[in-house]
Order: structure tokens, then C-alpha cells, then sequence
């Protein structure tokens, strides 16, 4: 299943895993269900481990509006 697209603009950030855990990052992508790339894997996974430390309150969750069409954070 494709993930939806993009609405907000994204950045890249450059990660460097030992082999083990490549390997099993492509193992996810073979079974399908965690994208189609390595690199999808990653960012499902970190989505999946940024949400529940919001649950858990780990994190504060921010607020975020549009601005001029760029997404900002809001001020509180």
C-alpha cells in the first residue's frame, strides 16, 4: 500500500546503522508492511516511536500552524 503523499515539506537526515541492523531493516521492507525501502522503514519507525513517547509524555506535543503556506510552529 502506498503511504499518502507529502503535504508539508520534508528534510533529510543522513543515518548510519551497523549491518545487523540494516539487514533487518531490509527484512521489514521485504515483508511489506513497513514500506517499500529501507529507508521508509526508518521513517515509519521513528513516526511509530515519536507518537508514543507523545502518548506516554515523553514529549510535549507542539502546535503547529500555516503560515504564508509553511508550516510553523506556533506560539503558545
Amino acid at each position: 500500500m502506498a503511504r499518502p503523499s507529502n503535504n508539508f515539506e520534508s528534510s533529510s537526515l543522513t543515518v548510519a546503522f551497523t549491518p545487523q541492523i540494516r539487514q533487518y531493516l531490509d527484512d521489514l521492507t521485504l515483508k511489506g508492511t513497513f514500506g517499500s525501502s529501507p529507508s521508509e522503514a526508518v521513517r515509519m519507525i521513528v513516526n511509530g516511536a515519536i507518537e508514543n513517547m507523545l502518548n506516554g509524555g515523553a514529549l510535549d506535543r507542539r502546535k503547529w500552524i500555516m503560515n504564508e503556506g509553511k508550516l510553523v510552529l506556533a506560539n503558545n
